[in-house]
């Protein structure tokens, strides 16, 4: 047989690991503050970067992390286990004084799972634990999320606390190597990203 149906021929001509379509869902939950602080996530990464600059702190330690240009196009970490540690930069409008320029907690296993319309990531362990739900969003992923402390049992779901939720965008800074930027986080800081590590 010479011939083929089109949609099978588009199929088999298709790249094999093309980047999910966008899912616009996210934008019917996000609240319009939220959306205010995913907009201005360029803002929060250039007064961060700008405040650490200023007090001589070395950003250059957190390689591509904490360089503003390292994302990269990339697919979306697959469901897996994979390591990840939480920095913060910045001291944002709430901090107390003295609190570090930069700062690092103590971070650990995390996991990503597929789930109906998208992924869903969350930090295991640590003393501050990010969890939501991530988005495909062109060359990122929009997430919306919830902060979890140590000792709590269950994850609140976004929206259940505005003092908890989280929104950011995750994208590829290397092979295997992923960032979750969260802008204005409301936990002391301008800007915190979560390093996920495959392996």
């Amino acid at each position: 047989m010479r011939f083929c149906l089109l949609p099978l021929c588009l199929a088999l001509a298709a790249p094999a690991f093309a980047a999910p379509p966008p899912d616009a869902s996210w934008q019917a939950l996000i609240r319009p503050d939220d959306r205010k602080r995913l907009t201005g996530l360029w803002r929060a990464w250039t007064r961060a970067v700008g405040e650490v600059h200023q007090e001589g702190a070395d950003l250059d330690a957190l390689g591509a992390l904490g360089d503003p240009g390292a994302a990269r196009a990339g697919l979306p970490p697959p469901p897996g286990r994979y390591r990840c540690r939480l920095v913060r930069l910045g001291r944002g409008d709430a901090a107390p004084s003295g609190m570090p320029v930069v700062g690092e907690l103590p971070g650990g296993a995390c996991t990503v799972t597929a789930v109906d319309g998208g992924l869903w990531f969350e930090q295991l362990e640590g003393p501050q634990r990010v969890a939501g739900k991530l988005w495909a969003d062109g060359e990122r992923q929009v997430f919306l999320g919830s902060i979890k402390l140590a000792g709590e049992a269950g994850v609140m779901a976004y929206g259940d606390d505005r003092a908890r939720d989280q929104v950011g965008v995750l994208r590829a800074i290397g092979e295997g190597r992923w960032r979750l930027e969260l802008p204005w986080p409301r936990w002391q800081s301008d800007l915190c990203l979560v390093e996920i590590v495959a392996g």
